[in-house]
């Protein structure tokens, strides 16, 4: 008589990196983007349909697997074979910092976005995500065999990231103020 309400679901193709692995697959979600699918408080994995399980630095294939479940807790880093969501869709003003982040055995360079604070110190520290997004971005593993791969966006576990910012960078502490006057039209 009554149906379940099953929010309509999408399929984002992503591959996750580990110390030990590389895992590709698709993820069924009702998120529109990426960093809400891995910024949810309380899911500890992901289920991976289609998976493939390389070994990292010779992608020797490990494991096939039509449904798998993936421990974010190991996962340094993800990223989606498409085009990521533009900046402009995020919610709350932010500035973008040119960062090295450092994941053993990887190193990953692109941008982190910080809210507007007093000093970037307090703003790093205040960012509470698990999954820290680098637009665009490069990583790399050279002890490793893994050569550079450039991404359009790569989620970064917060809590395995040591985060450099070079002193030479630029930083407001106030979001830059909007011109509304453009955005009213003359009704007459």
């Amino acid at each position: 008589m009554f149906s379940t309400f099953t929010p309509p679901q999408s399929s984002i193709a992503l591959t996750f990196v580990t110390a030990g692995l590389i895992i590709q697959g698709t993820v069924q979600t009702r998120f529109r983007r990426a960093e809400e699918l891995f910024n949810q408080h309380d899911v500890l994995h992901l289920v991976v349909l289609e998976a493939i399980f390389l070994e990292l630095g010779s992608r020797r294939v490990m494991a096939e697997a039509a449904v798998a479940q993936v421990a974010l807790e190991d996962v340094l880093f993800a990223h989606t074979s498409g085009p990521a969501e533009s900046a402009a869709a995020m919610r709350v003003p932010k500035q973008p910092v040119r960062a090295t982040l450092l994941l053993p055995p990887f190193t990953v360079t692109g941008e982190i976005q910080l809210a507007h604070e007093s000093e970037m110190r307090i703003a790093m520290e205040a960012y509470e995500g698990r999954f820290m997004p680098v637009s665009p971005a490069s990583y790399w593993g050279y002890n490793v065999a893994e050569s550079p791969v450039q991404v359009d966006l790569l989620l970064v576990n917060h809590a395995k990231a040591h985060i450099a910012v070079s002193s030479t960078s630029e930083w407001r502490s106030e979001a830059p103020q909007l011109d509304k006057s453009k955005d009213l039209q003359n009704p007459w």
